[in-house]
């Protein structure tokens, strides 16, 4: 039986029945020469149209016709099979794309759809993931698949050349879109234009194209949108970052990290992310913004450096992300080239406000671009801002409840303060930064901790504007952006870096009062951040000499006050209502009643501390019923914990049940974390006391996870010898012995002393514990339990159950 005719010999038989030479079927067909050859050499498929335009010139009968063009479509041989054309080699596997890719699929299976538009910032991976939608699509467009690299094409004349050389399309009288209207009106084809973001001109061209062929669906990548009537926006955001918890095995699955080792080991087979060099690799990734080509060029550098070495470079990592590979597009050469391409395809204008964008860090609010860069005419401005964002080099991020920011990557922040200071633009700017910062901070109320959420997403700007200040030697401004957020920084910066400011402060001259904010600041880390008692009290000392010379009442009561505290954490009960009494009696003739109650609540904590709970209660329902009047939260949720406490003092256990419970609800409704801890501290013997073990366990738990985390060692000691009492009724005496050990440990380090009525609630449960062990047990596990490490034991402590 003889081999049925391929496409190709039948088309070579039709022409030479008609006696036409391949020039002479090219030019009545109205294609190249060279299709004609390709296509009887079987290399080259015709579109429908172009078969069926072929079956007429070549005089086909209707049954020759419907035979000609179903072989020129026929797919599924190795001679016949359609492949997408012109695409470039993908060298590397594609990571974490799954929900860009199911969208684009999506998109293209829809009828209605014709113009997809893949952005996203240079070096994300645009290129990279069309390939991909390229290789997987010709099913869905059997009259060809065709990419079309625009990366050197600058005007709409290029873009038809690089079209006409892509589809094979013949020189002609007529226009380049009207070739592809003749040749593929009704093909169903996908062209692939990739870099389009320097042809947004064309756009009115490719519209045309869309409303003039029925087939025809186009998916561009570019770092910009098109605006145009019909497109479809793809954004293509960087890879997924690890998170600063993640552990060795989400590390492995985590895509920023994968593409960064995989990339490395293209280099050394070797390479392997490990427990060693984990650390290093997440905080490259971090670093890069966890973009693509960032990471592979960073890879590039592991065959010189180990991880931790690279992540020095990388400060800042500009510079070092470059690579020597010739095949490499240019703008893909180095990050600095692929964020200049971008920077060369936007207006002067916004070419400036990038530049000056580059002084906030980690992002700013509208109100502060409006207040820092000069722009007199806002409408102009929100005009720019959309323009870079329309260009990927600006991202807006909106939260519930907060402000909606503006943001850069941070490489290509690195770029445009380069380009700040290479303008000459840095120092005025740095300058408006700071005043509008020292503003801010002077805007805020005393009750900083409850911004804490707009603190910390002005973190960043606020230390840059502090550094600013310490390099202009501007102590006033820096002293404003420090002292009154000192306990902010310590808790959410570093308790080094805020040392080192209030240090450099202590040097200036500053005005008495700012002084004696930075005395106070200094004794509040100390006492009340460290439990560093001592060193807490001399600052305040020093403090209240600086407010009385300068005859500060109100100052000197707060001063006052926290000596109170201070003293009585210290054991010195008599000393401490002192203190407490002279802080009230400046407050009743100053005549804030407010204060007054606090300081009563003051004055009953020493009271249950010297075992005179009667009058302590009275003093604490008091001031309790002033709290509910008023409103005033944080001191209601402190008289309810410490009525439970005189409640479990004197055996009324569900009513000190009660109390704490109060008291833990005010303060998760103001998520007050040491407030939450207090009280489930406060209400763990009294859920022992009534037998809810389970419960007991898990408020200890919870109390002491919040307390280890917050370095809160005053209240690690409270938390030990509640754990230790709820181990005793559990029966496990050697846990429970070790946790006593250790909190009598802490208090001597603290020189924090356990007062006289927990020492004698306390009694009976050691005693019972002690009966479960020899004295020479007791002793060897006492001591052995000085040498545990704190992290060790509470690490045992929270994986009880």
């Amino acid at each position: 039986m003889p081999e049925p005719r391929s496409f190709g010999q039948q088309l070579r038989e039709y022409r030479h029945q008609r006696q036409l030479t391949q020039a002479a079927l090219a030019e009545e067909v109205g294609c190249a020469v060279e299709s004609i050859r390709k296509m009887e050499a079987n290399r080259q498929r015709p579109s429908r149209s172009l078969a069926a335009r072929l079956a007429t010139i070549l005089q086909l009968s209707n049954e020759q016709t419907q035979l000609f063009c179903a072989q020129a479509r026929l797919v599924g041989t190795a001679e016949t099979k359609q492949t997408p054309s012109g695409l470039p080699l993908t060298a590397s596997k594609l990571i974490n794309r799954q929900s860009e890719v199911a969208t684009l699929h999506q998109y293209l299976n829809a009828e209605h759809i014709r113009m997809i538009t893949l952005t996203g910032p240079g070096g994300v991976g645009k290129t990279r993931l069309a390939l991909q939608i390229a290789q997987q699509s010709s099913k869905y467009f059997p009259d060809g698949v065709y990419f079309v690299d625009l990366a050197q094409a600058t005007s709409v004349a290029e873009l038809g050349l690089a079209l006409s050389q892509a589809l094979n399309l013949p020189s002609s009288k007529y226009s380049w879109q009207r070739q592809i209207q003749l040749h593929f009106q009704h093909a169903r084809i996908l062209l692939i234009l990739d870099n389009l973001e320097q042809l947004l001109s064309a756009t009115a061209v490719l519209r045309w194209l869309l409303d003039h062929t029925t087939g025809l669906k186009l998916l561009l990548t570019s770092r910009a949108l098109l605006h145009c009537a019909g497109e479809y926006a793809v954004p293509l955001a960087p890879l997924r970052l690890p998170t600063s918890s993640a552990t060795l095995s989400e590390l492995k699955t985590n895509p920023a990290v994968q593409l960064f080792v995989q990339r490395a080991q293209t280099l050394n087979p070797q390479f392997s992310l490990t427990s060693a060099n984990a650390e290093a690799i997440k905080h490259i990734c971090w670093q890069v913004d966890g973009l693509p080509l960032a990471l592979e060029l960073a890879a590039a550098r592991t065959r010189l450096l180990t991880p931790e070495a690279l992540l020095a470079y990388l400060q800042p990592p500009l510079a070092l992300l470059t690579t020597n590979d010739p095949t490499a597009p240019a703008r893909h050469q180095s990050m600095h080239n692929a964020i200049n391409w971008s920077y060369q395809q936007i207006s002067p204008q916004q070419q400036q406000l990038l530049r000056q964008l580059a002084i906030f860090q980690a992002g700013c609010t509208l109100d502060a671009i409006q207040a820092i860069v000069p722009n007199p005419q806002q409408l102009d401005l929100l005009d720019q801002l959309a323009g870079l964002i329309d260009h990927s080099l600006l991202a807006m991020q909106a939260e519930p409840e907060q402000p909606q920011r503006f943001r850069m990557l941070s490489l290509i922040q690195e770029f445009a303060a380069q380009e700040l200071s290479n303008h000459g633009e840095l120092n005025t700017l740095a300058q408006r930064h700071l005043e509008y910062y020292v503003m801010y901070c002077e805007s805020l109320s005393e009750q900083v901790l409850e911004q804490r959420h707009a603190l910390l997403a002005e973190r960043e700007n606020l230390r840059a504007a502090i550094n600013w200040a310490i390099r202009t030697q501007n102590w006033l401004a820096a002293s404003s952006c420090i002292v009154p957020l000192a306990e902010f920084w310590y808790r959410y910066g570093t308790s080094e870096e805020l040392q080192s400011w209030l240090d450099w402060l202590s040097t200036k001259p500053l005005s008495p009062r700012m002084h004696a904010r930075c005395s106070e600041m200094q004794g509040y880390i100390a006492a009340f951040l460290q439990s560093q008692y001592r060193a807490g009290q001399a600052w305040y000392q020093q403090a209240l000499a600086q407010r009385q010379a300068m005859q500060q009442p109100a100052a000197i009561a707060e001063n006052m006050a926290k000596l109170g505290e201070i003293t009585m954490e210290q054991g010195h009960y008599a000393q401490a209502l002192e203190h407490y009494r002279s802080a009230c009696s400046l407050y009743e003739q100053l005549g804030d009643q407010e204060a007054v109650f606090a300081m009563h609540d003051c004055q009953a904590m020493v009271l249950v501390r010297q075992g005179q709970l009667k009058l302590a209660q009275q003093l604490l329902q008091q001031s309790l019923a002033y709290w509910q009047q008023q409103h005033i939260l944080p001191s209601l949720a402190f008289s309810l914990n410490y009525l439970g406490m005189i409640a479990l003092y004197q055996t009324n256990f569900a009513e000190a049940q009660q109390a704490h419970e109060q008291a833990l609800a005010i303060w998760r409704s103001l998520d007050d974390q040491r407030g939450i801890a207090s009280a489930l501290n406060a209400l763990t013997p009294v859920l022992v006391q009534q037998g809810q073990i389970s419960a007991a366990l898990a408020a200890i738990q919870a109390s002491l996870k919040i307390r280890w985390s917050l370095h809160d060692y005053d209240g690690l000691a409270w938390n030990l010898e509640r754990f230790a009492e709820l181990l005793s009724m559990q029966g496990q005496a050697e846990l429970a012995i070790q946790c006593w050990s250790k909190a009598q440990q802490l208090r001597a380090e603290l020189a924090l002393p356990l007062f006289e009525a927990e020492q004698q609630r306390l009694q009976p449960t050691i005693a019972h514990c002690q009966q479960q062990l020899s004295s020479a047990q007791w002793q060897q596990i006492w001591f052995d339990s000085q040498n545990l490490g704190l992290a060790n034991l509470i690490e045992t402590l929270l994986a009880q159950t």
